[in-house]
């Protein structure tokens, strides 16, 4: 055991071991607990008291919420320890853009299931990563939602698939009476990222009086862009004052070129000096451009959402209930400059070529680094509706709840690009000369000819049948025995349908992937329960699901809870979860790219190359795989809770996953190292004809030029991590109001993985991408009207590697230190029927930690962000 590990561990349970004694004698004079209702909490088909139980699950209400500042759910969920990672539909160059997700104990997106009111959603109609599903989160309104409950735990045995790393359910506002109209307005102090959103909720009808109640909630948000010009590390792209590279831009103004005979790289006629820039001891030139201040660095945003919820009460015992929900995101950005393709033996430039220049070239072919700027920079804009429609009916006879419901929902999907280059097109160009890449500036009618657009569309959909029935004391023994069993039918598909255009790969530079899926799944489950002795409570589940697609799969879970006092809690668990392949990967269409570089040592080896002479960058086809299994993990976890008070809680949770044929692309280079070892290898890797002078002057040379190499997803790694989350809450009364304190605490101690077959998982943490540990603590003053909170917001420190497997021996690397934010927002309720909100995130402007290595920054460039919000009620 590493002994530095085993002490930092033994100090974080300490702490918590000596703040549990501490309080434990601070809070004897307090009065005990309320008695509270029994509801349904998520992890769960049993209604129960909602307070801890035998699953960790942390719940943020809506004042939590609003105390964070956020303006959309992902932004919220940042927020919170428990969340490692995601994305929120910011970056054009995303496989899914336009989309938000995020992930739970670094398992990323497709591993976290997503819920609205205890039942699924479609996933998006793009795929993260050209295979990784998810349920996009900016297909839900912030204002709609009342309550967040995240399952920090596997829970395949209660809902299925996806809920591996955890569950995300969002509860919307319910049997709510009266009007209410919010706004909110937020800004950055640069001057840009505005953004404004505004709301209404109508209410009408209360259940005890007139049986029934609607619920109708409309939601507009848009957000503008982040320019260049108004941010201190974004003005430029050269960053080598920062230790950094010249990341300014080599194929504008106009760009360089590469006489292919001579091997020698030089920058343009017409470069103005400044710009001329030698990189190598080769000489190599590059024209450099820098970022235009005016620069959009994300994307304009506007989304429009329409919920409505009905509950009709059909008798004393009975309830019909209903949900419909709208929503359409527009997300409109400006990409790069579209650029001629280059390394490819096509687009070398001949010397019979119309655009060859004699006086560049001197007969030998030429290769152009350059990119059609005149045309200005292409535009994209994504359009994404989202439908739901629910109806079901719940009720009861005796003890026994009984609850039914059938749902459709569906995610419309259409990405537009303008301004790209027809590869047929630019080739013809250059053969005649009607495009010069070597001039300045060329004519509208030389490069208006050269531009197409293109349209993605997908669509992907879900419809679900379930119905359960549940007891919580259906008998007795020792004590009540709660039993829920149910049964769930469920259709999906998802369809990604790439632009022709894309297809004939007559697209510069551009690489498309589509799919076309579906599958069937037929499930049933059971839970239990138990109370055998008094203060030990036992849930049992069991779930089947059959899989039209790759056949069945049963999960248990069991977890106990004991409370040896009424302040103690001590919790345990084990259950097993699945992860079913995704649509993408069992039916994506055959998807182009190029590897990032692989040793081919059946040709290095008798051409007498070494490692730094071993490099190819072949053509990748990226095939799906319809014979995959499920992705298998088991979970265990234990931990305890210590609430002596209504005002005091300390919790402490160890989790530990260990997952078995996760689903990867089969990798390159393991691919040619066993290309003539393993059966059916050898016709995963194209070959240019093999070469009969070369082959004489090299002996030992057997084999052509690597060409392609084709790479299945497969079940193949391993993933084993574990780690610990630490939360305290606890408020006192001061100085005539209350203080708060809330602290959360993730940290893992291990996250290894392993990539290729037979190999033993490797550790991963302590990289950029991967941090040891991240903490939200959270302070907080109410006195009368009047409340403030704020919140520092801390990352670990970090090795300055994106993987610390690809440390080198001897290598030396540095580490970057540890981030944090804070933000602080203060609350005024003192009008009538009105709350205001305002706050400032990361108000100490922290600068954001920069890679060397990754050459890039790690944390927000965005700087601090106002904003104020409105909420007024008519009842």
């Amino acid at each position: 055991m590493n002994h530095s590990l085993g002490k930092r561990r033994a100090l974080a349970l300490g702490t918590v071991a000596a703040a549990a004694a501490f309080a434990c004698t601070a809070g004897h004079a307090d009065e005990a607990p309320k008695q509270l209702e029994r509801v349904v909490i998520v992890g769960s088909n049993l209604k129960r008291i909602d307070a801890e139980g035998p699953s960790p699950v942390q719940v943020y209400k809506r004042a939590d919420i609003e105390a964070t500042g956020a303006t959309t759910l992902v932004d919220a969920l940042f927020t919170m320890s428990s969340t490692t990672g995601g994305f929120d539909g910011t970056n054009s160059n995303s496989f899914a853009p336009g989309a938000a997700a995020v992930s739970l104990r670094g398992m990323g997106e497709k591993n976290v299931l997503v819920l609205l009111n205890g039942r699924r959603l479609a996933n998006y109609g793009f795929a993260q990563g050209t295979d990784s599903t998810f349920v996009d989160l900016n297909s839900l309104p912030l204002s709609a939602i009342d309550e967040i409950q995240v399952l920090r735990d596997g829970a395949s045995a209660i809902y299925g698939s996806d809920a591996v790393a955890g569950v995300i359910n969002f509860v919307t506002r319910r049997d709510f009476k009266g009007l209410e109209l919010g706004a909110k307005y937020s800004q950055n102090t640069a001057g840009d990222l505005k953004t404004g959103s505004a709301n209404i909720t109508a209410g009408f009808g209360d259940l005890g009086r007139d049986r029934f109640n609607l619920l109708a909630t409309l939601d507009l948000y848009q957000r503008g862009a982040k320019i260049a010009g108004k941010h201190e590390f974004t003005r430029t792209n050269d960053l080598r004052s920062i230790g950094g590279q010249d990341n300014r831009a080599t194929d504008r103004s106009p760009g360089s070129y590469y006489n292919v005979g001579t091997g020698e790289r030089h920058a343009m006629p017409g470069c103005a000096a400044p710009s001329v820039v030698e990189v190598d001891d080769r000489g190599d030139e590059y024209c450099r451009t820098d970022v235009d201040g005016g620069t959009k660095l994300t994307p304009n945003l506007k989304r429009a959402t329409g919920i409505l919820v009905g509950t009709f009460e059909l008798s004393k015992d009975t309830q019909l209930f209903g949900e419909l929900s709208l929503n359409r995101n527009k997300t409109d950005w400006a990409d790069s400059y579209s650029s001629i393709e280059t390394y490819q033996a096509d687009r070398y430039i001949m010397p019979d070529w119309g655009s060859y220049k004699p006086a560049l070239g001197g007969g030998e072919a030429l290769m152009v680094f350059r990119s059609v700027y005149e045309a200005g920079r292409s535009q994209s804009h994504a359009t994404s509706d989202n439908t739901r429609v629910l109806a079901g009916a719940r009720g009861s006879f005796g003890n026994y709840d009984w609850e039914a419901a059938a749902s459709y929902s569906n995610n419309a999907l259409s990405l537009g690009q303008d301004g790209l280059l027809k590869r047929d097109a630019v080739t013809q160009a250059l053969k005649t000369g009607s495009y010069d890449p070597f001039a300045l500036k060329n004519p509208e009618s030389a490069w208006r000819p050269l531009l197409t657009s293109v349209e993605r569309t997908a669509s992907s959909k879900l419809s679900t049948l379930d119905a359960k029935i549940s007891n919580p004391e259906a008998f007795k023994l020792g004590g009540p025995v709660g039993i829920a069993a149910g049964v769930q039918f469920m259709s999906e598909s998802m369809r990604d349908t790439p632009d022709a255009q894309i297809q004939a790969h007559n697209i510069e530079n551009y690489g498309g992937t589509g799919s076309d899926g579906s599958r069937r799944v037929s499930s049933a489950f059971v839970e239990m329960s138990l109370l055998p002795i008094k203060k030990l409570e036992v849930q049992l589940a069991l779930r089947s699901d059959h899989y039209s697609d790759f056949g069945n799969t049963v999960n248990p879970k069991l977890a106990v809870a004991f409370r040896p006092t009424d302040s103690l809690l001590l919790r345990g668990g084990y259950n097993t979860a699945f992860k079913a392949p995704t649509l993408p990967q069992m039916h994506m269409a055959e998807t182009t790219a190029y590897s990032s570089g692989v040793a081919d040592w059946v040709r290095c080896r008798p051409l007498g190359y070494g490692p730094d002479q071993c490099h190819y960058y072949p053509k990748m086809l990226l095939v799906s795989n319809t014979e995959l299994k499920p992705e298998k993990t088991k979970i265990a976890s234990f931990g305890a809770v210590f609430n002596p008070t209504r005002d005091f809680l300390l919790s402490l949770d160890y989790y530990r996953l260990e997952q078995r044929d996760a689903i990867q692309l089969l990798d390159g280079q393991y691919l040619l190292d066993h290309e003539f070892d393993t059966p059916g290898f050898d016709k995963l890797v194209i070959r240019d004809p093999r070469n009969p002078a070369l082959e004489a002057r090299f002996p030992g040379l057997r084999h052509g030029r690597l060409n392609t190499i084709v790479t299945p997803f497969i079940n193949v790694g391993r993933v084993k991590t574990d780690g610990a989350d630490i939360e305290g809450r606890y408020a006192f009364e001061l100085a005539g109001g209350k203080f708060s304190l809330r602290n959360e605490l993730n940290y893992q101690f291990h996250f290894k993985q392993s990539d290729v077959q037979d190999q033993d998982p490797t550790e991963r943490l302590d990289s950029y991408y991967r941090p040891k540990w991240r903490n939200v603590l959270s302070l907080g003053y109410e006195r009368g009207a009047w409340a403030g909170s704020l919140r520092a917001n801390t990352s670990a420190s970090v090795l300055n590697i994106d993987d610390p497997t690809h440390i080198m021996d001897g290598q030396e690397v540095d580490r970057l230190p540890s981030y944090t934010t804070l933000d602080f927002n203060v609350r005024y309720k003192g009008f009538k029927n009105m709350v205001v909100n305002a706050g400032i995130t990361n108000f100490t402007d922290k600068r954001s930690r920069f890679s060397t290595q990754y050459g890039s920054f790690l944390d927000s460039t965005d700087g601090p962000n106002a904003y104020v919000s409105v909420r007024y009620s008519f009842y």
